[in-house]
């Protein structure tokens, strides 16, 4: 019976041991076969590239015509506004005009009647100093008049100026002559171009502002005394400089750079800027026309990158 019970457990000795020698060559066949798979795939063709390059988006550089202005708020005014006056006392006899009428200088527009008790005398005309058109009367058939009294308005609506007021800050900037564009709230998307014509000698001390005057010729009388409009002053223009928006560029210790892209890697320039309208800004040396400036994705990459243009924004 010994006998026997050590045979079987030689027997299962023996098993345990064919078992886990067949799983050794089993997990080593596997191993091939997956060693013999890897290398299968790779004998199918080149192994795929990584395309390392940062996509960007680029604009192209060209010359347009730019300008640096002040934007400021102003009020419609008459260019002459004249009141009449009569060179003799007496009373209104007879009003020639009414309001809203056009007048030409000379034009006889009220008869002054200065007869008094006992004495007759014939009606004194009263001229208009100016050509233009009644704004106002200011008195009736019968009132009696002196010189000081003034009897009607006459205004000049031929030529109008709008009334701005220069911040002290951009006093320096401003001249006589400036070009001028005026957009007023009764014609919005109008413009009515103009001069400035005139500037004060003072500035205002509670405001801290010089007063000017923009000259605009009037055919149409389209613009009336007491409209509101925006004035756009240019300061200066330019239509030679290289224009790239503003986007483009990058600040980097305090100094100002764009990145062109030659050959499909970003070069980093540094150039000179001089002037910006809205989102604009002109190039007067370091970037030529036609040149391709990044403005998406400049904020990835460093000088000598490799870059791939996905876009050019016009």
């Amino acid at each position: 019976m010994k006998r026997g019970l050590k045979r079987g457990l030689v027997i299962l000795i023996i098993l345990v041991i064919l078992v886990g020698l067949g799983s050794t060559a089993y997990y080593r066949y596997e191993e091939k076969l997956k060693l013999a798979g890897g290398l299968k795939q790779l004998g199918r063709g080149p192994v795929e590239e990584v395309d390392t390059a940062t996509p960007v988006a680029v604009y192209r550089a060209t010359k347009d015509t730019i300008s640096e202005s002040l934007f400021l708020n102003g009020e419609v005014v008459p260019r002459a506004q004249v009141n009449i006056f009569s060179t003799v006392p007496g009373k209104v006899k007879e009003i020639m005009v009414k309001e809203g009428g056009r007048v030409t200088k000379g034009q006889k527009v009220l008869f002054i009647d200065r007869s008094e008790a006992g004495l007759s005398y014939s009606l004194t005309p009263v001229e208009s100093t100016i050509e233009g058109l009644v704004k106002e009367v200011f008195v009736e058939i019968g009132d009696y008049i002196s010189p000081q009294v003034p009897l009607l308005q006459v205004i000049d609506m031929d030529t109008v100026e709008v009334v701005v007021h220069i911040p002290e800050r951009d006093i320096g900037r401003v001249q006589r002559g400036l070009k001028a564009e005026i957009e007023v709230v009764s014609y919005p998307g109008r413009v009515f171009a103009g001069r400035l014509d005139e500037l004060s000698p003072v500035v205002e001390p509670l405001s801290r502002t010089r007063e000017a005057r923009i000259r605009i010729d009037n055919p149409g009388h389209v613009l009336k005394p007491g409209m509101y409009g925006e004035i756009k002053i240019v300061i200066r223009s330019s239509s030679d400089h290289v224009i790239i928006p503003v986007a483009a560029i990058v600040e980097k210790d305090e100094r100002q750079f764009v990145f062109v892209v030659n050959d499909e890697k970003a070069v980093l320039r540094e150039p000179v800027f001089d002037i910006r309208e809205g989102d604009r800004v002109s190039v007067t040396s370091g970037i030529r026309e036609n040149e391709r400036v990044v403005v998406i994705g400049q904020q990835n990459i460093n000088d000598g990158d490799e870059v791939r243009t996905t876009e050019e924004i016009q």
